[in-house]
């Protein structure tokens, strides 16, 4: 059966939809930077949360297919979204305490933990060249938070706790997509983020218990750009997947690092440290070698089928 022109290989669209989510993901960033600690996260997590489902809702009814927000699947959905909602709670408190590209590089690391993950609960087998590119990442993000956790190296302690909590952002979104392999091959992806924005937006409203203010006209707009940027960008993302191969798409992630240097600059006046010049480019570079790896598995893998 042939593919439908909706699913074709269409790698240009499937390149600029990627692009576009990293720029929309790079905008929410700012937004919830900008905003600080004036705002809670949990608030503006929730409008982002209210945002979510209301446009899954919406795309579910415009198609015709109301189905994909039900689910009989609810362990797995519960274990990946809480595990993805406390990585989106580190990565907004993360980011207001720590410099843009710090935060973005030190996210890189979450590949290098879902290797291990996927080892550990998935049974994947890790060989030589996997090890070596976790050995090489390691490294790198060494250099990058050792600073940060060094008070003679005149870190604060801000920094130190905003450096572990951005660490913590990328191992528990390590541990969200060890979940979404399992759940990827049986739910649609509208159902996987409806039942994700449910989640988080309920989590986040227990956080009002703990305190909620009242924001600024200028702060409202911050929250609801950063909740249309973080949507858009999240069905950019899931399309960019649909007409790309992820081999070809997977790496675009990296354009994140450019974005957060120019944009911690432009708005927030950061350049970042040595210490990110040097360990960046070593956690990107394991990044890459494990992609590589994977797709010069799949093409042995194609090329030994007995289809071919």
């Amino acid at each position: 059966m042939r593919p439908s022109a909706s699913s074709a290989p269409r790698p240009v669209l499937g390149i600029a939809f990627k692009l576009g989510s990293v720029v929309l993901f790079s905008g929410m960033t700012v937004c919830v930077k900008m905003l600080g600690q004036a705002v809670p996260a949990g608030q503006t997590i929730f409008v982002r949360g209210l945002i979510s489902m209301a446009v899954m809702a919406l795309i579910a009814w415009q198609t015709g297919r109301p189905e994909l927000l039900k689910t009989g699947n609810w362990r797995s959905h519960a274990l990946r979204s809480l595990s993805g909602t406390v990585s989106m709670f580190c990565l907004f408190v993360g980011v207001t305490m720590i410099p843009l590209a710090d935060a973005t590089a030190i996210s890189f690391t979450a590949p290098m933990f879902l290797t291990v993950l996927a080892m550990v609960f998935l049974g994947e087998r890790i060989h030589r060249f996997r090890w070596t590119a976790l050995g090489i990442g390691f490294l790198g993000v060494m250099i990058m938070i050792g600073p940060h956790l060094s008070l003679g190296a005149g870190a604060s302690s801000q920094q130190q706790l905003g450096a572990l909590i951005a660490l913590s952002a990328a191992l528990f979104s390590a541990i969200a997509m060890t979940f979404l392999r399992k759940m990827s091959v049986g739910e649609h992806a509208i159902t996987i983020t409806f039942y994700f924005s449910l989640t988080f937006t309920v989590c986040s409203a227990l956080t009002s218990l703990l305190g909620w203010v009242q924001p600024t006209s200028t702060q409202w707009l911050l929250i609801v750009l950063a909740g249309l940027f973080g949507v858009f960008g999240q069905l950019l993302m899931t399309y960019s997947y649909r007409y790309a191969e992820a081999s070809t798409i997977a790496p675009l992630d990296y354009s994140n690092m450019v974005m957060a240097i120019i944009l911690g600059y432009v708005f927030f006046g950061e350049i970042p440290a040595l210490s990110v010049w040097i360990g960046a480019p070593l956690v990107v570079g394991a990044g890459l070698i494990i992609l590589w790896r994977e797709y010069l598995l799949k093409k042995r893998l194609i090329s030994a089928s007995p289809e071919t």
